[in-house]
This record gives C-alpha cells, sequence and structure tokens, in this order.
C-alpha cells in the first residue's frame, strides 16, 4: 500500500499551514509584548505543535474527520474530467489506483489478489467497488433514505461523504472507531426492538466474534419491513462459512485472505441469511453505469455482491 496518498500529503500541508500561522502569530503577539525572543521562539514552536497534535486528534478520533473530508471533497478537490467516477465523493478520474494490498504480506494474502483488478481504489475517498455499487443504490432510494432512521456499521469515509453530499442524517456505530456515534458490539445490540428503519453492514461481518448472533441482533432491531444492506468477503470456491475464529493469524491470512478475517462466507449465502428471517435480494450490478467499474476486486473474496435484506 502506497505510504502517502494525496490526501496525507495535503494534511501534511495543512499542518505545516497550522504551525506556522499559528506559531507566527504567538511570536509576533510575544514580541509586542515585549517578551525575550528566545523564550517568544520556544513558547510558539509549542504552541504550533500543539496546534498540530490537537488536528492530529480530531481526525483521528471524532466526527471532525468527516467534516474535514467533506469540506476537502467539496471546495479543494474540484471535479474534473476523466474515465472513472466514483458516486461517493462525486468526482471522475483518469482511473482508480492500485493500492498494492497485495504488497502488505503481514496482513494479506498476496495469493488472492492475483486473478482480480487491483486498479479499483477512488484516488480521493478510497472507495472500493462496494461503496460505489451501495452509493448507486442509494442514490436510486434517496427518498426512502430521508425518510428512515438510519444506522452505519463501521462508517467509511467514502459513504459518509455520500450522505453528507446527499443531507442524509445517519447513526455510526463500531465497538472501537471512536468516531462513531454509538460504541455498540453486533453480538449484543444496545437498541430498542424494531427501532431502526435501514441498517448498512459493510464487510463487518467476517470480523464479528459470533455471525449469528450479530444476524439475530440486526433482524431484532429492524423494523418489519426494513432494509438491511449487507455484504461480505465471499470465497467461490466454496458454498459453506469457513470458521476460523479459533485459528491463528497465519492461518487467517492463508485461508481468509486476510489477518483480522475470522471466517470467509461461500456461494450459498443468500440462503444462509434467508435463516435469520429476511427476505433477500441482491443489488444487481449488471446495470451498474461503465464508469464506476470494474465491479470487483481488489481480492479474489471480493466478489462486492450486495445483499438487500427486508426484514420479515
Amino acid at each position: 500500500m502506497r505510504k502517502y496518498d494525496r490526501n496525507a500529503i495535503f494534511n501534511i500541508a495543512v499542518k505545516c499551514v497550522l504551525f506556522v500561522v499559528f506559531g507566527l502569530g504567538c511570536f509576533l503577539l510575544l514580541q509586542l509584548l515585549k517578551t525575550n525572543v528566545i523564550l517568544s521562539v520556544a513558547i510558539a514552536v509549542i504552541i504550533g505543535l500543539s496546534v498540530i497534535v490537537m488536528f492530529s486528534f480530531l481526525l483521528r478520533f471524532t466526527k471532525f474527520y468527516y467534516w474535514y473530508y467533506s469540506l476537502v471533497s467539496a471546495f479543494l478537490f474540484k471535479e474534473k474530467t476523466g474515465a472513472v467516477y466514483c458516486p461517493c465523493c462525486g468526482k471522475h478520474f483518469e482511473g482508480f489506483k492500485d493500492e498494492r494490498f497485495y504488497a502488505d504480506t503481514a496482513r494479506f494474502n498476496p495469493d488472492m489478489f492475483r486473478k482480480s483488478r487491483q486498479d479499483v481504489i477512488c484516488d480521493f475517498c478510497r472507495s472500493a467497488p462496494r461503496h460505489r455499487i451501495i452509493a448507486k443504490w442509494a442514490e436510486e432510494n434517496v427518498d426512502l433514505l430521508k425518510s428512515s432512521k438510519i444506522l452505519y456499521f463501521a462508517p467509511e469515509l467514502s459513504m459518509m461523504l455520500w450522505f453528507k453530499r446527499h443531507g442524509i442524517r445517519v447513526t455510526t456505530a463500531d465497538l472501537y472507531d471512536r468516531k462513531a456515534d454509538l460504541k455498540l458490539d453486533m453480538t449484543k445490540l444496545d437498541l430498542a426492538d424494531k427501532s431502526q428503519d435501514v441498517i448498512f453492514c459493510n464487510h463487518v461481518l467476517e470480523h464479528v466474534s459470533d455471525y449469528s448472533a450479530a444476524m439475530s441482533e440486526l433482524h431484532r432491531v429492524l423494523k418489519e419491513g426494513g432494509r438491511l444492506i449487507i455484504s461480505f468477503p465471499i470465497d467461490p470456491s466454496t458454498s459453506d462459512v469457513r470458521e476460523l475464529v479459533n485459528s491463528t493469524t497465519e492461518e487467517r491470512i492463508r485461508l481468509c485472505g486476510q489477518r483480522d478475517h475470522l471466517r470467509v462466507f461461500g456461494t450459498e449465502s443468500g440462503k444462509l441469511l434467508e435463516r435469520f428471517g429476511f427476505e433477500i435480494s441482491t443489488i444487481d450490478i449488471s446495470k451498474m453505469p461503465d464508469d464506476i467499474m470494474p465491479i470487483a476486486g481488489p481480492a479474489d473474496y471480493d466478489s462486492n455482491l450486495i445483499f438487500c435484506c427486508i426484514r420479515k
């Protein structure tokens, strides 16, 4: 994976500007107060570094992260012409990028990337094909989403930008991400029965300790007729779920493709979801526009089959 992308470079530039503006402002103020020059420089450097630390903290641990990138997307990275389009951030590019996931052998199994296209990542918001598919589905269902109570697990920047661009309110949830609105364990949700209209769960089920408990909880908190938009890695070589909860990191990398995946699902996943009380359909990716393609990758288990599950 590339060490620096253009967002990272832009953030470095912002930090430099913050350091100069606040540091120089502090220095000039202290000089007006006739403070010793060496002391003024020392205090100015401390203030400048403190501002950088605060900025970094806000980006990493608060929802300022989404507001900031929404601002950057809207005003600083203008839409350009190009062969491909990301509906998440609303930008055109000459092509999507290869993030070289296969080169990170400490996290990924490179053998599971050899058959799939790698140039699939948005250069701005880091959307993968699955995010762009969901964004196009969401564009076709804007009225539904605007009138719904929405819960989004493990929020990604790409989809949060889409919701902000369309003025749709969404409650985010995660067990570890401090930027999320709610800290929730998907296997035992602290939410009322039938309290949600729409739930998004995009590549989360492979990370939870007990996917059956998680699915039961998602069914419980959805209203009757409510929708669960869900996706997860699917191994085309198996029909069943391959569980590796108690396996070693090396085994998970080899068999699931990633060190943090506890299982991989099979080709009969639709029938599996039905058993939890859902009516199952899939988002028709054959109708997706050519400019958001490809619709698969970067890993062989990223078939990007998106299930739309309606609670019975």
